[in-house]
């Protein structure tokens, strides 16, 4: 027998000793090997989304699964649900259209859409509260070390009072957004 031959059987010896072991599963493990497959399926649908995939090509590529697209569909979703966040904006309307589509709830979209309008508007304030205040302090404590002058613009974003109010904001928003999300994954 030449090397490739040994080579050509080992692989098959391999593939046959997996599909033994298949056969042995329990009808549990079979079902928990299946729902990682279509985990896997729903979330590398939802990143070909992310990536521009329009909705008509993911409805294409889902007809491959009829059998098992309302569980493909709810791993999708559930990519799409956690790509979604407080701040991350970019692309927020993508996806929210994506989860109306194939969740069919245009109430529970709605409701994060407004959160995130909700959110922006809350930071947008906080910036300006804390522009006002934080700069003339930052402006004080330089005149104090002798830099002043019209070009002096203190680094607010960098200052550790907004960083901190951003994350309480952030926070408060994406516990929100969390409890926003449940009820879609639940309907699934």
């Amino acid at each position: 027998m030449s090397g490739d031959d040994k080579e050509l059987r080992s692989a098959f010896d391999i593939a046959m000793e997996r599909a033994q072991k298949l056969g042995d599963m329990s009808a549990q493990e079979r079902q928990r090997s299946r729902e990682e497959e279509f985990r896997a399926i729903g979330e590398a649908l939802g990143k070909r989304y992310l990536d521009g995939m329009p909705i008509r090509d993911v409805e294409i590529e889902l007809r491959r699964y009829e059998e098992n697209r309302q569980i493909v569909i709810r791993h999708l979703l559930s990519f799409l649900l956690d790509a979604l966040a407080p701040g991350n904006s970019e692309g927020a309307e993508n996806i929210l259209t994506a989860i109306q589509h194939y969740s069919g709830d245009p109430g529970a979209v709605a409701r994060l859409r407004n959160l995130f309008n909700e959110y922006q508007k809350a930071i947008e304030q906080s910036w300006k509260e804390k522009q006002i205040k934080l700069g003339a302090a930052q402006r004080k404590e330089l005149k104090l070390r002798g830099i002043s002058g019209s070009a002096v613009e203190p680094a607010i974003e960098a200052s550790p009072e907004w960083l901190q109010t951003k994350q309480e904001l952030f926070a408060a928003y994406q516990k929100r957004f969390e409890e926003t999300k449940i009820p879609l994954l639940k309907a699934l």
